[in-house]
């Protein structure tokens, strides 16, 4: 009901969500929007400091215990110290103007909010992009709060078992900790009261590192889904472009009639073909703007699950129950992270490969001379898909998800 009463984008459900997950990283752009203010103690050098801390002290450790530990036992802090660089960078991407512009520029002008009562085909748009970030909101909520849940529930888990939290610690055991640190002056293997203290401020860490995954992946899974509902009311404008009768109204009885444009006519379809050119000219200029807001930040992405990929599956390989409890969840919420984002930005190229027939469909042979060249122009620009390309160096889809978990196979 309040989303059917909203008045403005940000009266949305999956909206609020959004900003709020910004908001404590400290990536909501307040000042452009003039929206409220920043979470107290949620700044974004404190988070940077904090990402920056779990990738040192975890570098700290293998420092300290690569020649003590086997690689599957250390394994898991390679992973975490994979997890701070992406988090800490994605502390990073508020600095810089690109982002804060791509999400006030969303915000106030490109949401299918403004253009759901231009037709009752862009209402239905809204209302299927509207439900489908809804769902896919809530369906991220859910993934990470068990992500974290599990991630701190099973080291619990493993000491309750070796029984560490007996009056007397067995005899060679350590506490087991999501994280692993190695920090001067702290006891957090043998001491109880550590542990506890340690536990704590991992749980904290995760949270945050599980908020930083989730807030940019929604923000931009958000985005491609309203960028796919204008690409769609793209396509709808021109396969439905008004033919002769249709523009007149009525069938014409003179023969002949119904095959060229009056003169009045082609100054009609010049008016509507410009704004269908300037309409495709803002979605492009957006999603140059998104690819360099969003470039660094899946590089690094794509990067990591690279790495990461092998590492999980190398640890998943001695298939006993303590390695498949404490890594397969880990590398089946990795891998389908690579999955979604991929799977969702294809909805762009999918969406924008069926243009180059939309305008070619689009009734031009009853059109003077210079329509015609217009919609020669309109065929030209339309004939490279629409992709979000980080950096100019790999296009974010499909193929490129199947290369990496192919190659992490491979290397694996």
């Amino acid at each position: 009901e309040n989303d059917i009463n909203a008045r403005h984008p940000m009266d949305l459900r999956y909206m609020k969500f959004v900003r709020l997950l910004l908001r404590m990283i400290d990536s909501w752009p307040h000042q452009q929007l003039r929206d409220s203010q920043p979470v107290r103690f949620r700044d974004s050098r404190f988070l940077f400091i904090e990402g920056a801390g779990v990738g040192i002290g975890g570098l700290f450790y293998v420092r300290s215990h690569y020649k003590v530990l086997p690689f599957l036992e250390i394994g898991q802090t390679y992973l975490t110290i994979f997890l701070s660089i992406v988090a800490t960078q994605r502390v990073t991407i508020a600095w810089f103007k690109s982002f804060r512009e791509v999400i006030t520029e969303f915000v106030l002008k490109i949401h299918l909010f403004y253009f759901r009562h231009k037709t009752k085909y862009t209402e239905n748009v809204y209302q299927r992009i509207n439900r489908l970030c809804s769902f896919f909101v809530a369906s991220v909520a859910v993934e990470i709060s068990i992500g974290v849940f599990l991630f701190n529930l099973m080291p619990f888990l493993n000491n309750y078992k070796k029984g560490m939290f007996n009056q007397e610690l067995p005899a060679g055991k350590v506490f087991e900790h999501s994280i692993n640190y190695s920090l001067p002056y702290v006891d957090c293997y043998t001491n109880l009261i550590g542990y506890i203290v340690m536990t704590l401020i991992n749980i904290i860490c995760t949270c945050d590192c599980g908020m930083f995954f989730s807030g940019v992946d929604v923000c931009i899974a958000v985005i491609v889904f309203h960028i796919w509902g204008h690409l769609k009311i793209l396509d709808h404008r021109l396969r439905t472009f008004p033919t002769p009768v249709q523009m007149r109204g009525h069938q014409s009885d003179d023969p002949g009639d119904d095959l060229m444009y009056t003169k009045e006519e082609n100054m009609k379809a010049a008016a509507l073909l410009k704004d269908i050119i300037e309409y495709h000219g803002m979605i492009m200029r957006f999603m140059t703007k998104t690819s360099e807001a969003f470039g660094p930040t899946l590089c690094l992405y794509y990067l990591v699950h690279q790495v990461s990929g092998c590492i999980l599956l190398l640890e998943c390989s001695s298939l006993d129950p303590e390695s498949l409890g404490r890594y397969a969840g880990l590398t089946v919420a990795l891998f389908q992270l690579l999955i979604q984002v991929s799977v969702i930005v294809e909805l762009l190229g999918t969406q924008s490969e069926t243009l180059k027939d939309a305008v070619y469909s689009m009734p031009w042979e009853c059109m003077d001379t210079s329509n015609r060249r217009t919609v020669l122009f309109l065929l030209h620009n339309v004939q490279e898909p629409i992709r979000l390309k980080p950096m100019g160096i790999v296009s974010v889809g499909v193929q490129t998800m199947a290369t990496i978990i192919k190659t992490s196979f491979s290397y694996f």
